[in-house]
């Protein structure tokens, strides 16, 4: 068998399939989770629900492709080969994509079309030239040649839709599995496309689910119950049964075999459905787990070997002496809900919640990115007291840039250094409390997590009498339980952020007391007994003398604009940002929140510039995941259902809008963002997996000593952007002629500056020295850096 990329060349395929730049975006899906395969001649082919592993036999090349890098959907539901390395696509959209190496042609009438129902493709039949899609409402015909959709039937009563899971073809009938049973009509029926021309045959009017041809008879596959398969051999006149069996994935035909596919067994039989072989796991020891967990299945005669599609490991090939793993470098999953940038690398989490906050009872796991490759961490202990869930949130920590914090919705705190858990912390080991007194660690629900000026690590602790735990920096095995009256026995608390000044600013979801909690320490981090604190519950009903006063999120005439918060982050200037239900509102005052009797959150009006003098509030009929501000202290803004939007320093202006339909973004819903701090590279987690896209603005410097400019020089052949790094933020960039005639002038976004290599007038600049004047915004810095072009 020949070697594809074996577990030993792990390093060499990580190299050669980290992400890559495709119009300013690359991709960070996962591709372990691989759900279909098709083989051409010269390449195989695995799709997961993002995006495609393809497989060069000629070269041993693999590479990945995904809406990045030029297919047009995600939510890929089938897969086949249609001749000459073209392969034919189906999304769960009714999107068609047709596949040649290096070629996307996209087909989206279907997908375009005004249709009730789903539109979901399950399955391709290629014959004479012709792709028979079976869909959720019929059977969709496509002529290869002219790239087009030829026909279409449907097969319902009084053609209405009807769920067509597979078809079939043998000799000149075409079988249909469908949602009612077997159906059979002529191929070259003139009325094929009327349901009256299609007959019942079979013996069960349930739901069949797949149709194959078979030493000149049919396979078929039924559900009698729910999740329980009855494999059957024959024809339209007699059936006889082969299996039933609860774990069906799919069959796949050879010449003379049939390959039975379950969960986590590989079954072929012979002419006579003689068991030949039977494969549950594989010899590689270095594989986790063993056991096959697969999606599909086939065994290829030419070649001799099995493809599997395995929920863990991507496509693997194997035969009786050999297993090869081809999976590209990734994330573990695409399950991201939350991203955290630490002067170490990307974390992000895969633990969610409900929409009541709520365990969804996903193990631990988060995934870790540095210096363009993927690690990972997930638990995979079943036992119930060792049960690690719900990984949520993450921090750093300020003393030490290798370790951050992950707090979880049951598991208590994980300390987490250079990509390793080092260390636990729940109701055995810590101040923290589970919710159930006698109960195990699986509920110590941390909702929120942060660190302070200090260094003390701040957690919530739902649920429970102490709702604040604080682990003490200067002495790591001393905790403090605080107690604060409208945090106490609550069940959820969201975000916590340690404002500059140290004041604590608390997000409480889905409950009575749903709204926004401030505290001030009052300068003494870890003694709760002079602290002050506002929310949503006032003075009056509160024993706590603590509680200074009501908070509500009040507008300029003191209505209240929402009390649905659902993210919170401290700008550059101090400003606090929080996204709501009804759009974007902004503290500018926030060190007068205990001061002033009702303090005023700002909605941010954007003019219509129509004329009318009318404005409208900055996304108010958005709801808000998520904002994150890069170096130039523009906002990134993320929503529920129309995907980033990029805004000004003060929201006003904006910049640019990504959705599913401009930008690779393989979902308009957006969890978290989080902005290499060094290259500006913005992260976006999505409902369905991770992108980047190459942002500008970076972190500013704190001086003018290590600028310079690249590419320098500027060859011919360049056409993009001029960058000088090495600013402070918002540094004034001028740049001259070597005689002193000014070309160009900017601000920098942080601390990088671009030109486009043009003068004042549009114009491309000629050949020669140029000189870049760089100051700082009050002028106490100056420095210069030459940038020669070649023409």
């Amino acid at each position: 068998m020949k070697h594809i990329i074996t577990i030993s060349l792990s390093l060499l395929l990580i190299s050669s399939l980290n992400a890559q730049w495709y119009n300013n975006w690359r991709d960070h899906f996962s591709y372990r989770n691989c759900e279909h395969i098709a083989e051409s001649d010269n390449y195989i082919i695995g799709a997961t629900e993002t995006g495609l592993i393809i497989y060069n036999y000629l070269t041993g090349e693999t590479k990945k492709i995904s809406t990045v890098s030029g297919l047009n959907d995600v939510g890929i539901s089938a897969i086949a080969s249609v001749g000459d390395d073209t392969f034919i696509i189906g999304y769960e959209t009714g999107n068609i994509d047709l596949y040649s190496i290096n070629n996307v042609y996209n087909i989206p009438d279907l997908k375009n079309k005004s249709l009730q129902g789903s539109k979901k493709i399950n399955h391709f039949k290629i014959h004479e030239g012709k792709v028979y899609c079976s869909t959720n409402f019929g059977i969709l015909v496509i002529n290869i040649e002219k790239k087009e959709i030829s026909d279409t039937y449907y097969l319902g009563l009084n053609s209405s839709n009807l769920i067509i899971n597979q078809c079939e073809i043998v000799n000149n009938s075409i079988y249909a599995a469908t949602e009612r049973g077997l159906l059979r009509a002529d191929l070259d029926d003139p009325l094929i496309a009327y349901y009256q021309s299609w007959s019942d045959i079979g013996s069960s009017s349930l739901e069949h689910v797949t149709i194959k041809s078979f030493q000149n008879d049919l396979v078929t596959i039924f559900e009698p119950t729910t999740n329980n398969y009855s494999i059957l051999y024959g024809n339209e006149d007699n059936w006889s049964s082969i299996k039933t069996t609860r774990n069906y994935k799919n069959i796949g035909i050879t010449d003379n075999e049939l390959i039975l596919s379950e969960t986590n067994l590989i079954t072929k039989y012979d002419s006579n459905f003689n068991v030949v072989e039977s494969i549950k796991e594989y010899d590689s020891s270095e594989v986790d787990p063993q056991t096959i967990n697969l999606n599909e299945a086939y065994y290829s005669e030419d070649k001799h070997f099995y493809f599997i599609v395995d929920k863990n490991h991507g496509i693997v090939v194997k035969d009786d002496q050999d297993e090869e793993f081809i999976l590209p470098d990734g994330p573990y999953s695409n399950n991201a809900f939350d991203l955290h940038f630490s002067p170490h690398g990307l974390y992000t989490v895969a633990g969610a919640l409900t929409t009541d906050y709520n365990n969804t009872n996903t193990y631990a796991e988060y995934s870790f990115y540095q210096n363009g490759q993927w690690n990972y961490y997930k638990n995979k202990i079943k036992d119930e007291m060792s049960l690690w869930r719900d990984l949520i949130r993450i921090c750093s920590d300020p003393t030490d840039e290798s370790i951050v914090y992950m707090s979880s919705w049951g598991g208590g705190i994980f300390v987490v250094q250079n990509g390793k858990i080092i260390n636990q912390f729940n109701q055995f080991n810590s101040a923290l409390t589970n919710i159930f007194p006698n109960g195990n660690q699986n509920y110590v629900r941390v909702g929120g997590i942060a660190t302070d000026s200090e260094g003390n690590v701040w957690m919530s602790n739902s649920e429970v009498e102490n709702g604040i735990v604080i682990r003490d920096h200067n002495d790591t095995t001393k905790w403090h339980q605080f107690s604060y009256e409208t945090l106490n026995n609550l069940h959820s608390v969201k975000q916590i952020l340690i404002a500059k000044n140290d004041f604590l600013w608390i997000i409480i979801p889905n409950t009575t007391r749903r709204g926004l909690l401030v505290i001030n320490p009052n300068g003494t981090l870890t003694d709760q007994a002079d602290d002050q604190y506002r929310g949503p519950v006032s003075k009056g009903s509160e024993t706590d003398n603590r509680n200074v006063g009501q908070l509500k999120i009040w507008d300029e005439s003191l209505n209240e604009i929402t009390n649905n918060v659902y993210c919170i982050t401290e700008d550059k200037n101090g400003y606090i940002w929080l996204g709501t239900d009804n759009g974007v509102v902004v503290y500018y005052r926030p060190w007068a929140i205990f001061s002033d009797d009702y303090p005023i959150a700002s909605r941010i009006k954007i003019p219509r510039n129509d004329g009318s003098n009318l404005a409208d509030y900055l996304l108010e009929n958005e709801n808000i995941t998520c904002i994150t501000v890069d170096g130039a202290n523009r906002k990134w803004i993320g929503t529920q259902n129309s995907g980033l939007f990029l805004v000004s320093d003060d929201g006003v202006t904006s910049y640019e809008t990504f959705n599913i339909d401009n930008s690779p973004l393989p979902s308009n819903y957006i969890n978290d963002i989080a902005i290499d701090p060094n290259s500006g590279e913005v992260f976006i987690a999505t409902s369905k997996g991770i992108v980047s896209y190459k942002g500008k603005a970076t972190e500013g410097h704190e001086d003018l000593n290590t600028i310079y400019a690249y590419p320098n020089p500027v060859r011919e052949d360049f056409s993009g952007e001029i960058t000088i790094t090495g600013l402070v933020k918002d540094s004034n960039v001028k740049i001259t002629t070597a005689s002193g005639k000014l070309v160009y002038e900017t601000r920098s976004l942080g601390g990088r500056a671009y030109w486009n290599g043009r003068n004042l007038s549009g114009e491309k600049v000629k050949s020669g020295v140029y000189i870049a004047y760089i100051s700082s915004e009050d002028g106490s810095e100056v420095q210069t850096t030459k940038i020669l072009i070649v023409r």
